[in-house]
């Protein structure tokens, strides 16, 4: 049976990845609803038939929902020889959800201290594990990440990068740029959308009151041009009265293997009413008149970055260098959005490629992250001649090339300067057309910041966390890649 499974499941993978997203055209615009089920419990064997009875319901419509699977339930489920479960999963989508998802230490916990590169390659050792099991027992790669509970960090993202996951699919407030897609460490996310993440419960009211709720959403959306909906689940909460790893790894705890409990059941009636609202919920969302479902694999190809399609004119580094004078955010150039790294980097090859006050026509970009820390508070003052700034922008370009990163300090003429203040001095002279003479050293904030939430206590409000957790030092780390933040743009609807 193993080798015909494995059979079964390449063949439903190549047949996904063929046909994954050539969306029709359509003269109104379009609300996109993606369906995820977080598809963790790997203690309650109850779960493994509730993640089957949803994945066949999707199929029976012939539309898809995305599983993000944690590592060690898709092995589970392998051990206990459920190949019908599998089997029906890989007709859908599948995403990953981490290896052990609640057992300690979580991602926020064992990257809460650890510096930019430490916590990547931490990420990576420890959760390409799980992300390895679920290659082999599913024969693809994960659409997309989520964080356990809310075990976010910002290391998480290099890691993505190296395993070729091009999407974060979740639900947290550790970012967020106005409710919408975004863009962040080059990784699209979708992790707050505000009213357009939508639930139902399991009465008959409730679903009423849903699917109106639905139907208000989709024409906001409607009117807006379009947009996406985010309805999320997890398998086991239709057949629990609760989670699986509130009863065993609660506020720190983490007992061995040998006394995991299994979470307290709900009555077969009880469990039926879940699965037959949810039904409903999905039937209503279906037949409505431009929706369309979409699953994790499929949204990048909704939100194309086009930056890099084709390199920036000399009117764009203009606009750049105007838009920084006045805040050193993301900028929007119309056809495509820059991040304010993007916009550094912009400025720096054009500025290195002036040649006796002749502009170049054009330049290319490549992507970089954030600063990975922060230096020590410092205050360089006085003026820089255009010579030394240029020589700067030169040697930020090398950096970034060899790095992939920016760096935290730009050396001017030998004397340290934040980049911050590089990027609106040199933006200053750019938009002035000064490529010679010196200019005074400005002083510059990165306003993209605000996007990325400080560290607080309802940030960590996860049961599973130990008392009184908090991640100060990652969450500075999480702001210097605020550098990267950026808008996600809906294609256009022809």
């Amino acid at each position: 049976m193993k080798a015909s499974l494995s059979l079964s499941i390449l063949i439903v993978a190549t047949f996904l990845s063929v046909t994954a997203t050539t969306l029709a055209a359509k003269a109104e615009p379009v609300v996109y609803v993606t369906f995820w089920f977080d598809t963790e419990d790997f203690i309650l064997p109850q779960a493994d038939d509730a993640a089957l009875r949803l994945a066949e319901m999707f199929s029976q419509r012939n539309v898809q929902a995305t599983f993000k699977i944690v590592g060690e339930k898709a092995r589970v489920l392998e051990e206990r020889g459920r190949d019908d479960v599998i089997l029906a999963l890989a007709k859908n989508d599948i995403a990953y959800h981490s290896t052990y998802h609640s057992v300690h230490p979580t991602p926020s916990e064992y990257c809460r201290d650890l510096n930019w590169q430490e916590g990547a390659a931490e990420f990576t050792r420890r959760e390409g594990v799980g992300l390895d099991t679920l290659r082999r027992v599913f024969g693809v790669n994960a659409s997309c990440y989520g964080q356990p509970g809310g075990s976010w960090t910002p290391q998480s993202y290099a890691a993505l990068h190296a395993f070729q996951i091009p999407l974060y699919l979740d639900e947290t407030s550790h970012v967020n740029v106005n409710d919408r897609p975004f863009w962040y460490c080059g990784i699209l996310n979708i992790l707050e959308l505000g009213d357009c993440v939508l639930r139902t419960g399991w009465t008959d009211d409730e679903v009423k009151q849903a699917c109106a709720r639905f139907d208000r959403v989709q024409e906001k959306l409607i009117r807006e041009g379009g947009g996406i909906v985010s309805i999320y689940y997890h398998p086991c909460e239709f057949v629990h009265r609760q989670f699986w790893d509130g009863v065993n790894f609660s506020h720190g705890d983490n007992p061995p293997r040998s006394e995991w409990k299994l979470p307290p059941m709900k009555s077969p009636a009880e469990q039926e009413q879940c699965f037959q609202a949810f039904e409903t919920y999905l039937d209503h969302i279906v037949r409505r008149p431009n929706v369309h479902l979409v699953t994790a694999r499929e949204i990048p190809t909704l939100y194309p970055d086009r930056v890099y399609s084709h390199p920036l004119t000399t009117n764009d580094v203009r606009t750049i260098a105007q838009a920084f004078e006045k805040e050193l955010s993301y900028v929007d150039l119309g056809t495509r959005i820059v991040s304010a790294a993007e916009g550094l980097l912009a400025l720096s090859h054009f500025a290195a490629a002036i040649d006796k006050d002749s502009p170049p026509a054009e330049v290319a970009l490549e992507f970089a992250y954030g600063p990975a820390s922060q230096p020590q508070r410092f205050v360089t003052e006085g003026a820089f001649s255009w010579d030394v700034m240029q020589q700067a922008a030169r040697d930020l370009v090398e950096a970034v090339g060899t790095t992939k990163q920016l760096p935290s300090i730009v050396w001017v003429a030998g004397r340290p300067v934040r980049p911050e203040d590089f990027a609106v001095t040199l933006a200053s002279l750019v938009a002035a057309g000064h490529y010679s003479g010196s200019s005074p050293l400005r002083q510059g904030e990165l306003k993209a910041r605000k996007y990325v939430a400080d560290d607080s206590p309802g940030l960590w409000g996860w049961v599973v966390f130990p008392p009184g957790f908090n991640a100060p030092r990652m969450m500075e780390i999480a702001q210097l890649q605020a550098w990267t933040i950026k808008p996600a743009v809906l294609r256009r609807q022809n």
